[in-house]
């Protein structure tokens, strides 16, 4: 594998995201160049939606329920996006666990499904499996396999990805910003026109792009995504020769899946399940999916509400065996601020708090939380944190 440090980003500690983030606007505001990012943004939204709405509306009005596979597409495209954003503000990777390189890679790959380009993966026997959020990690990669396929040049041109893992060992001083130890190199590689000398370092910054249609979002996304697990990202490329992106991981043995985790006590099982969010539409939906999933359900719009309809069952011996809270309301009490009120109800009590935010969920789950339900969430999402924290 190719050593990236030629031509690694910037030497030095990495800046927090969000201090990234906020110089990246005002740069960007400056120059006159987030004004056609904001677009880019807004139109890759309006194009995703348009998608949902539209199939939604074919499958309500006229029964055609074939395209709903399509609208659920869109929306995890429209949750990519937001991903992207968010991961230039994130200061943490918040829940952590064991992945293999195979699994990494094999997730990577998905984001050229439906494309032309052929990805090849190939993981060195013994490559040893890295601790890191999977969803963010997952994130980094998608954005350097899409932003190869976007790079390609048009046919007759046969589009190829090499996607590939070993283990290795660094001295320090090797790679920029990284101490000595063990970890797992990754390479991202393609046959693309490659990138313009002038422009290496230029493609971490956020809103820079050369595509007709890029916000300018993706590399900086996994760069920030990628130092924030102590790892690296460099890149070599040659113009008219293709790119090859280099990640470094830290190698790790031990899991730590903050994520969801059974509660301490067992229970009889009542099947009632209680959700707050002061989104009436999320609480339809919610409740909705939980009756498919063979849970009985309540509904609250605040923490105190909450409180109450938790307060009601548990008095008669027949307590929820989970509580879904939304971390911030606009009226009223939180998940965050209610939560003590039910522990001291019912020590026991399995919450599970539902926000978008990783680092305000992580503080939750450290304070008691047996788990978290990331914002926006499809059935299964929530099936499998319920299987787990119930049990």
């Amino acid at each position: 594998m190719s050593d990236p440090d030629a031509s690694s980003p910037s030497d030095g500690p990495p800046p927090r995201a969000d201090e990234a983030l906020y110089t990246a606007l005002v740069k960007a505001d400056r120059s006159g160049s987030f004004g056609p990012a904001a677009l880019q943004i807004a139109h890759e939204l309006s194009e995703v939606f348009t998608t949902i709405l539209g199939a939604l509306s074919l499958a309500k009005d006229g029964g055609d329920r074939s395209r709903l596979a399509a609208a659920e597409q869109a929306a995890l495209e429209a949750r990519d996006l937001i991903g992207r954003l968010f991961a230039l503000g994130r200061d943490g990777p918040a829940r952590l666990s064991v992945h293999t390189a195979r699994e990494i890679l094999d997730e990577a790959a998905k984001a050229g499904e439906g494309s032309p380009v052929a990805i090849e993966i190939r993981v060195a026997e013994g490559t040893d499996a890295v601790q890191v959020n999977g969803g963010q990690i997952s994130q980094a990669f998608r954005n350097l396999v899409r932003n190869a396929i976007e790079a390609m040049p048009p046919p007759p041109h046969l589009p190829r990805i090499q996607l590939g893992a070993a283990n290795t060992s660094l001295e320090d001083g090797r790679i920029s910003g990284l101490p000595a130890g063990n970890y797992v190199e990754f390479e991202v590689r393609d046959n693309a026109g490659g990138i313009p000398p002038e422009n290496l370092e230029k493609i971490w910054e956020p809103f820079f792009t050369t595509k007709r249609h890029g916000a300018g979002l993706g590399l900086p996304a996994a760069l920030a995504i990628v130092r924030r697990h102590g790892g690296q990202i460099g890149v070599d490329s040659v113009p008219g020769g293709g790119s090859v992106f280099t990640l470094f991981l830290q190698r790790k043995s031990t899991e730590e899946d903050i994520m969801a985790r059974p509660a301490s006590s067992r229970r009889f099982a009542t099947g009632r399940v209680l959700v707050m969010d002061d989104d009436e539409r999320i609480r339809s939906i919610a409740g909705a999916v939980l009756g498919s999933l063979g849970y009985s359900c309540d509904l609250a719009r605040d923490g105190e509400e909450a409180l109450m309809l938790y307060r009601r069952y548990f008095e008669i011996g027949r307590p929820h065996d989970a509580v879904i809270l939304d971390l911030t309301v606009s009226k009223g009490a939180g998940g965050e601020a209610i939560f003590p009120s039910l522990q001291a109800l019912d020590p026991d009590v399995r919450a599970i708090i539902a926000s978008d935010d990783e680092k305000a969920a992580r503080r939750c789950v450290e304070q008691g939380f047996c788990g978290w339900l990331s914002k926006p969430f499809r059935p299964a999402d929530l099936g499998r944190v319920l299987k787990t924290v119930i049990g």
